[in-house]
């Protein structure tokens, strides 16, 4: 059962078209992934979450199978309005887009040789880099004073970034040591 409660952030969304709403803006704002969007939406906008229970959400969505945005959106509506909420949250989040993709495609499909359409895709690559490494940034403030936190995430942006090594690889590896390490911690 959906848990409407109020969140230690303040209150959560008022309905299951609100839900609907605020996750087709989210996707339409979102140029090589939704993080930074979604934490901007609903830790510092609609207050619906704190930044803990945002990285909580996005942890599990992360490991699920599937963009991991579509997962948080599907979580995230369901937390509040049950399986209403997580198809509104979802069909919010793909329709608007799913248009401007196909429109987007037939007219790149005619353009696609210009140079300045080159250009433009190469230049909102760096900009998604950008954002995402400043998310990465605010949110690793949650971390603070967690030695276990600070080394997972360290090791898995070097085991990625550095290394090289498959993002399903790391998951399954330093995902599972600090789930034990956590629960370790608490028994």
């Amino acid at each position: 059962m959906a848990d409407t409660s109020l969140t230690e952030a303040g209150t959560p969304p008022r309905s299951a078209s609100e839900l609907f709403l605020v996750s087709a803006w989210i996707s339409m704002q979102s140029f090589g992934g939704a993080l930074t969007f979604i934490e901007k939406t609903v830790v510092r906008d609609k207050r619906w979450l704190s930044p803990t229970e945002f990285l909580g959400l996005y942890a599990i969505s992360q490991v699920l199978p599937g963009p991991t945005g579509i997962s948080f959106c599907v979580l995230l509506g369901d937390r509040f309005f049950g399986l209403r909420g997580a198809a509104a949250a979802l069909g919010g989040f793909l329709l608007l887009p799913s248009v401007v993709v196909i429109g987007v495609a037939t007219l790149f499909k005619q353009f696609q040789h210009v140079p300045q359409v080159q250009g433009a895709l190469h230049g909102m690559g760096a900009a998604s880099v950008g954002l995402i490494v400043t998310t990465a940034a605010r949110l690793s403030r949650t971390l603070r004073g967690q030695r276990t936190g600070i080394a997972v995430a360290v090791l898995s942006f070097a085991a990625v970034g550095l290394g090289r090594l498959p993002v399903s690889t790391v998951v399954l590896t330093l995902g599972v040591l600090s789930v034990w390490l956590a629960w370790r911690a608490h028994h």
